[in-house]
């Protein structure tokens, strides 16, 4: 059964692909005010308002392809398929040239199979002309100043670090963000109150809000497609400058290899948002779209830790280090009697963040719950915390090689680059044991 995506753009476009009334279906609309499946966003009167002009058309395809396949990955539950994990997908895009995009509908295919273990299928067709959103109230450009780089900026440890390392070089940088429902934007500006204030001018930030519309459904809470959506985010802003400056996304290597604490977490609790392989058939569709921006990792071979103990400016993490977030479940305490808006302690990316802060020497804000202490149910709260551990006793007892089987097994590698990644993921191994076993790392 496949579910067809359609993409409609402009108050004039009313596609319905000539779909049978039993055809399941989401639609995405963009750039139509008041149809009630508007995705809900302030992408293009951001950009119109601070720059001063739109992203070319191939990157404002892109864009609308992000918005698409966001959508969908939100909207349409796993479990209403045969192996309650692989939907089916068809999107029906309006693009500026149809023939290029579906040229190269395999390779966007791959992309999108490796991140979010779904099939898709691409059905360009031909844009009409439309005119983007614009803000209420036209102003003179804000933005004049000239852009080095632009970085994705989460709010979470690992972005604020390159972020940091950016500006210390006293490069002009771009901080792109994007947050949907919830407290994501909350933390993003609190991270941004101090870096306006380091940095000044040289910090133009560009926070985008997209949400999908609802449809009074359980959708799907995993969100495999967001670093889409993230990246596209990046290049639109760079598009939209006018320039060739190098997208970076910090993050550090324990993190995008994600390689499965056991083996029965390899679907959902396995993502893979800049994973290496998915990095290459992003950097890969780009090339063959003629959008030729530079993607940067530069902490693909640093773990948590190594990025923290090595920052330009140990003031500045500092100051902000408790005001960043990085645990998947912010607003978990909400529903627990608890206060929202504080780390879990016992999720994968609270567990490494804790292992990363404490093998930095910093002090980080309290967790909600203590891995070390609580007593946390191995089904529940705890799952993460178990999965950890028994990945780690295997570690610790494995040979040096089988860090790199580990590796490979996550996804594809490049020979040249197989080495390090293996060996940044035994240093994060380690920084995480070092937390939750330290007597089977002493002196590691």
């Amino acid at each position: 059964m496949s579910w067809h995506v359609l993409v409609r753009i402009g108050m004039a476009d009313c596609y319905d692909g000539g779909l049978a009334p039993n055809e399941p279906r989401v639609v995405a609309s963009i750039a139509r005010a008041g149809d009630r499946w508007d995705v809900k966003n302030d992408v293009f009167q951001i950009i119109q308002a601070k720059i001063g002009r739109i992203p070319s058309p191939m990157v404002m395809d892109l864009l609308h392809l992000a918005f698409a396949v966001y959508c969908a990955d939100l909207r349409v539950p796993r479990n209403l398929f045969q192996d309650r994990w692989t939907r089916d997908f068809i999107v029906h895009l309006p693009v500026s040239d149809p023939d290029l995009w579906n040229e190269h509908t395999h390779l966007l295919s791959r992309m999108l199979l490796f991140l979010t273990g779904d099939t898709w299928e691409l059905r360009a067709r031909q844009l009409e002309p439309f005119s983007p959103p614009k803000p209420e109230r036209q102003r003179p450009p804000e933005y004049r100043v000239n852009v080095d780089r632009i970085t994705l900026f989460s709010g979470g440890l690992d972005s604020l670090v390159g972020a940091i390392d950016l500006l210390e070089q006293g490069e002009t940088v771009a901080l792109v963000g994007h947050h949907g429902a919830g407290m994501a934007n909350q933390f993003q500006q609190n991270v941004l109150k101090v870096i306006r204030t380091t940095y000044k001018e040289r910090a133009p930030e560009f926070m985008f809000w997209v949400q999908p519309p609802k449809d009074h459904q359980d959708g799907e809470p995993s969100m495999r497609s967001r670093s889409l959506l993230f990246l596209a985010l990046g290049l639109g802003v760079g598009s939209a400058l006018a320039g060739k400056q190098p997208l970076v996304v910090a993050e550090n290597g324990l993190i995008s290899l994600n390689v499965p604490l056991t083996n029965a977490r390899a679907g959902s609790l396995s993502t893979r948002t800049t994973h290496p392989h998915f990095i290459a058939l992003f950097r890969g569709l780009l090339a063959e779209l003629g959008i030729g921006v530079e993607i940067q990792l530069p902490y693909r071979f640093r773990t948590k830790g190594e990025m923290l103990e090595a920052v330009a400016n140990p003031t500045v993490l500092t100051a902000t280090v408790k005001e960043s977030m990085s645990c998947s479940h912010t607003e978990a305490g909400r529903y627990q009697g608890r206060t929202p808006g504080i780390h879990c302690g016992y999720c994968v990316p609270c567990i490494i963040r804790r292992a990363s802060t404490t093998a930095a020497k910093l002090v980080d804000a309290p967790y909600d719950f203590d891995v070390l202490t609580d007593k946390l149910d191995a089904v529940g709260k705890g799952a993460d915390l178990r999965a950890f551990q028994m990945a780690i006793e295997r570690f610790a007892d494995a040979p040096p090689h089988e860090a790199l089987f580990r590796v490979l097994g996550a996804g594809p590698i490049s020979p040249e680059d197989a080495t390090q990644y293996a060996s940044v993921y035994s240093r994060g191994m380690k920084e995480v044991g070092r937390l939750l076993m330290p007597s089977r790392f002493n002196g590691n």
